[in-house]
């Protein structure tokens, strides 16, 4: 393997925030030299405690331990202490959970008188299952880890390698601790990509743990959360921040084509912890420790700072399942996901936002009508004007997958990556003239799956 040095790369416009648009994993090549820089913004109090330790020891004073330092210098009362070490504990499980991952990939040549070459990149990954007896995982990243346009294989890598916390390619070293992966799913549309370890004996003989799935449909502006990555290519690290705001979209040109017309657009969290290239695919967690998302992207620009932005869990863990699902029933490599598509369009018509003082939050309320239907399952069953207020999807088992009250827009699309052929989907709206709420069942089939890559 190249010697690993920093490098921004795989740039991308963004049409839907000002400034650039760049991946946060797939955005760090390896293998050539460049600038290493950060603003003040970036530093973390573990830096801070790292560099105050020095300064006592220059005085000839004893270092502290980091809660004598939080104790000390930050005045922390004893509350405050108790939650600071309770999230230090969380961060540090959360490492455990987190890998590091290199991807090599052909490009072809160009021309007839020139060679293919191979360029690496660095990323993060998510543990989100694992065998320790049988040494098998299944890693969650961005699609965009695995994939760059125009190389061998469709763009989609074949060289993948995995690097647990604690034994991760130092000094050079990518080959004695590097686990093997290939891919089980992947979705440019979601931009997220499942990827497959069988029969490791580094995971078998390892400490790695599987991250906890958040399963709110939400997170909320001010809630602290922090980023488990691999940014610059320089390892598995630690940064924290706050959701910025909850709910927002941006375009990514995942073709790199330069054209809008072949963007994707995601639905994201923004935040303010520090995202860097090379933190692609890397874990988004609440203090709780629990997976709030998947980060994907940040704003480049001489005017921005720290706007980050990650994939919500409540998609993500979604479509994880959805490809786990097809990948284990197919036995191989999957492309895309298959939505079950019941035959309605729907739109926001009102929202609105409150101050919850039970919960101290200011909670967002979208109203969700019907806006048309189609040919479809939901066919003289749901009507123009109704308001969608729930979705349960229940299993040909009788096990309930779903049961979701519609509170988000986006909520809608998000339950329905749980439906799959012979599930039940039962949808309650209220309708004008109704003097109660009215629920429709509807079996899904196969002729109602849609598959989007």
């Amino acid at each position: 393997m190249k010697r690993i040095s920093k490098t921004l790369a795989c740039t991308a416009l963004a049409a839907a925030v000002a400034g650039t648009m760049i991946f946060g994993g797939c955005a760090v090549m390896l293998g050539k030299d460049g600038a290493d820089g950060k603003d003040g913004q970036d530093v973390s109090i573990y830096e801070i405690y790292d560099a105050t330790n020095a300064a006592r020891e220059e005085a000839g004073l004893p270092t502290l331990t980091f809660l004598d330092f939080i104790a000390e210098y930050l005045n922390y009362t004893g509350d405050e202490l108790e939650q600071a070490t309770s999230l230090q504990a969380a961060i540090n499980r959360s490492l455990l959970s987190a890998v590091s991952i290199l991807t090599t990939f052909t490009i072809p040549a160009t021309r007839p008188y020139m060679s293919d070459t191979e360029e690496t990149y660095a990323g993060s990954g998510v543990i989100i299952d694992i065998d320790k007896e049988a040494g098998d995982m299944y890693v969650v990243t961005n699609g965009h880890v695995v994939y760059v346009s125009g190389a061998e294989g469709d763009g989609y890598c074949d060289d993948i390698n995995l690097y647990l916390y604690g034994s991760e390619y130092a000094s050079g070293d990518t080959e004695s601790t590097a686990i093997s992966a290939s891919i089980a799913g992947v979705s440019l549309t979601y931009d997220i990509a499942v990827l497959k370890v069988e029969g490791s004996e580094l995971v078998k003989n390892s400490h790695a743990v599987v991250a906890e799935w958040s399963n709110s449909e939400t997170v909320f502006a001010g809630e602290s959360v922090y980023a488990v990555g691999n940014p610059e290519g320089a390892l598995l690290s630690v940064t924290t921040g706050i959701i910025s705001r909850d709910s927002e979209y941006i375009s990514i040109d995942m073709y790199d084509t330069l054209q809008t017309t072949d963007d994707f657009t995601y639905r994201v969290l923004r935040t303010d912890a520090a995202i860097n290239g090379g933190n692609s695919g890397g874990g988004l967690f609440n203090k709780n420790g629990q997976l709030v998302g998947i980060v994907n992207a940040k704003s480049i620009d001489e005017s921005i700072d720290n706007m980050g932005y990650a994939l919500p869990a409540a998609t993500v863990r979604r479509v994880v399942n959805n490809m786990i699902n097809r990948y284990e029933e197919r036995g191989g490599e999957t492309h895309g996901i298959y939505r079950a598509k019941i035959g309605i369009d729907y739109q926001l018509v009102s929202s609105s936002a409150y101050f919850n003082s039970e919960t101290n939050l200011t909670e967002i309320v979208d109203t969700v009508q019907v806006y048309s239907v189609s040919e479809g399952l939901a066919n003289g069953k749901l009507a123009e004007g109704d308001i969608i207020k729930n979705i349960k999807i229940v299993s040909s088992d009788g096990t309930v997958k779903e049961d979701v009250a519609i509170t988000r827009f986006y909520s809608v699309s998000d339950v329905m990556l749980s439906a799959y052929e012979g599930d039940t989907v039962t949808i309650t709206v209220s309708r004008s003239g109704s003097a109660s709420d009215l629920s429709f069942s509807m079996v899904i089939t196969s002729s109602s799956l849609t598959l989007e890559v």
